[in-house]
C-alpha cells in the first residue's frame, strides 16, 4: 500500500513541476513576443529649429508587417504638462494603408510641417500603425508608437 501512495505523490509532484515549467515558459515567451512587437521611431536630431522638418527612422522589430495611414501617418505632439497632438484638418480621401514596413526593415521619413504652426519646446511624434494590414486597403489603427522626445527651438 505505501508504494501506491508514494507513486501517486511522486506523480503529483512531477505533474506540478511540469505545469510550473510550462507556465514559466509561456510567460517568458509572451514577454519576448511583446518585446519583439515593438517598432522603434527615432528622430535624426534631438533639436530642430522652428520651421525645420524633422526626419525620423522607423524600424520594424516585430514578426509582422506594420502599415501607416495615407491620411495621417504621424502626429506631432507638444508637451505642455502632458503630450497633446497639434490640430490636423479632416482628411478628404479614403484612409488606406499606404506604406508598409516588413519585419526587420526600416524606413526614413521627413515630416512636412509647413501647415502646422509649431510651438517652441519639447515634442515627440506619434505614429498610428496597423498590424498586418493589406497594402492599399482600409487603414485601421491598432496601436500608437512614439518617437524619442526632441526640442523645437
Amino acid at each position: 500500500m505505501p508504494s501506491i501512495i508514494m507513486k501517486k505523490i511522486l506523480f503529483l509532484i512531477i505533474l506540478i513541476v511540469i505545469l510550473f515549467i510550462l507556465i514559466i515558459g509561456f510567460l517568458v515567451w509572451k514577454s519576448y513576443k511583446v518585446k519583439k512587437e515593438e517598432m522603434n521611431v527615432t528622430t535624426y536630431q534631438t533639436e530642430y529649429l522652428e520651421g525645420e522638418n524633422p526626419k525620423i527612422r522607423v524600424e520594424n522589430n516585430s514578426k509582422e508587417r506594420i502599415c501607416f495611414s495615407s491620411c495621417y501617418p504621424y502626429y506631432l505632439e507638444s508637451n505642455n504638462g502632458g503630450f497633446k497632438s497639434y490640430k490636423y484638418g479632416n482628411c478628404s480621401e479614403d484612409d488606406i494603408a499606404e506604406i508598409c514596413i516588413e519585419p526587420g526593415q526600416a524606413k526614413a521619413f521627413e515630416l512636412i510641417l509647413d501647415k502646422i504652426k509649431t510651438e517652441k519646446g519639447v515634442h515627440r511624434i506619434a505614429v498610428p500603425a496597423c498590424i498586418n494590414c493589406a497594402l492599399q486597403k482600409n487603414f485601421k489603427e491598432d496601436k500608437f508608437f512614439y518617437s524619442n522626445e526632441f526640442i523645437i527651438k
